[in-house]
């Protein structure tokens, strides 16, 4: 469900990283032992990584005297730096390869968190080891080093990606264009995950669904996806409550166009297309004037009134009624985040799964995009598209990872799979910056 809001009714054990040879095993059975009839695919399940208590306390503690951030943060964003300086990127950084981050480079994933360490999963056979230890140690905090394990993969990175680009060629019926679903690669499993929603999915695009190899297949019900009434005295924030003539949607952050220096706010290009005029409340928030390559890029930017460098985050989830931000980037997996929506105010706890996922329904398919999740509690509310998703570098700061638009496994609009655009993807379509302190 992409989660904007029509007016009145809604519209979301491995070896270390740094070890020359790959001799770990990939799963708690290996394709060798799969039962007959199985799969490498089916038989494949990367575990969690498993830390000792020490370990686990050491990723807690700041980093290093100077970097005051949990070494389980700054870990995480290291790997994925690493891994994604390892093909080339677009520029709003996505890879070239039309894979998943790494897959080219025969990395499958990464599996674990900011608490309990991470392994990556990859092709051995494709890897190219000097490589990957080189962006390794330049991008990981020495501290962190050993809390990085090395696992190899049952399937080979060119089946996976074969699977990957059946789900995203939409071909697998004649009515599969029609099909909303959420796509990721699992490296666990080493599946491709499609979750479809059973009211757009006909029998034949379900059977479709099913011939297609290494996917795995979860029913759900999604969609695309306020800090009422925003002033513009001294700017206004993002996190508002912003009002079309047919819509709802959250303003996201405000920004400054490197082309003029002007600033702007972005929010969820399904909200509306350029010309859209937005309210907060009975204030003018602004125009919609940039939105390109919609679906593919679900952004928007808005010109046209003032805005400061502060989100609202008021609820049950921050501490602070309001933040300043003071910076962007794209979130590592395993990230902890909050996503403030104008419908469900602060949402925090929630950890980034992936940044590879992809969001399909009618009107086309968003790829690259952040997949989180809150424990299975609410992620995302019909309304929240468009809001901003942060982390908390301070008691009273603000760092932009992305903005939100839709979610998964939705109960009347409820949702406890969030998607997001990152802040990369923004910056660099757009050609924009976030507007900082």
């Amino acid at each position: 469900m992409r989660l904007s809001a029509t007016v009145p009714l809604l519209a979301l054990g491995s070896v270390s990283l740094f070890a020359v040879g790959l001799t770990a095993t990939a799963s708690t059975r290996s394709p060798a032992t799969a039962p007959t009839g199985a799969t490498a695919a089916d038989a494949c399940s990367h575990g969690q990584p498993s830390i000792s208590a020490s370990s686990a306390k050491r990723l807690s503690q700041p980093t290093s005297p100077k970097d005051p951030r949990p070494l389980g943060e700054t870990l995480g964003e290291g790997v994925s730096t690493a891994l994604r300086s390892l093909e080339p990127l677009d520029a709003t950084g996505r890879p070239k390869s039309g894979l998943p981050y790494g897959l080219s480079q025969g990395i499958v994933g990464v599996i674990g968190s900011a608490t309990t360490g991470y392994k990556v999963v990859v092709d051995a056979k494709v890897l190219n080891q000097k490589r990957y230890q080189a962006a390794m140690a330049k991008n990981v905090p020495p501290a962190g080093k050993q809390l990085v394990g090395l696992e190899r993969s049952c399937r080979s990175a060119k089946s996976i990606g074969d699977s990957w680009k059946a789900v995203g060629a939409r071909a697998w019926s004649e009515d599969a264009q029609r099909t909303t679903f959420a796509a990721d690669l699992d490296p666990s499993s080493e599946k491709v995950l499609v979750e479809y929603d059973k009211a757009t999915t006909s029998p034949e695009s379900l059977a479709g669904l099913r011939g297609l190899s290494g996917v795995q297949l979860v029913e759900g019900a999604l969609g695309r996806t306020s800090r009422l009434s925003d002033t513009p005295k001294g700017g206004h924030w993002g996190g508002a409550r912003i009002t079309s003539a047919s819509k709802n949607c959250s303003a996201g952050f405000s920004v400054v166009r490197r082309s003029d220096g002007k600033r702007g706010s972005v929010t969820a290009g399904h909200c509306g297309g350029v010309g859209t005029e937005w309210k907060s409340g009975p204030n003018y928030y602004g125009t919609t004037t940039v939105r390109t390559k919609y679906p593919d890029y679900d952004q928007s930017l808005l010109t046209g009134s003032s805005y400061g460098t502060k989100i609202w985050t008021d609820g049950p989830g921050d501490s602070a009624n309001t933040r300043t931000v003071t910076g962007g980037g794209d979130p590592g997996v395993g990230t902890s985040v909050c996503q403030s929506g104008s419908f469900s105010t602060s949402l925090c706890g929630l950890t980034v799964r992936s940044t590879n996922a992809r969001y399909c329904d009618t009107d086309g398919c968003t790829t690259y995009v952040i997949r989180a999740t809150r424990g299975g509690q609410v992620a995302i509310v019909g309304g929240d598209s468009g809001g901003p998703l942060y982390s908390r570098p301070g008691s009273a700061t603000a760092t932009i990872r992305g903005i939100t638009f839709a979610g998964a496994g939705c109960t009347s609009s409820r949702c406890t799979t969030l998607y997001a655009e990152r802040y990369a993807s923004i910056t660099g379509h757009l050609g924009v910056r976030a507007l900082t302190n």
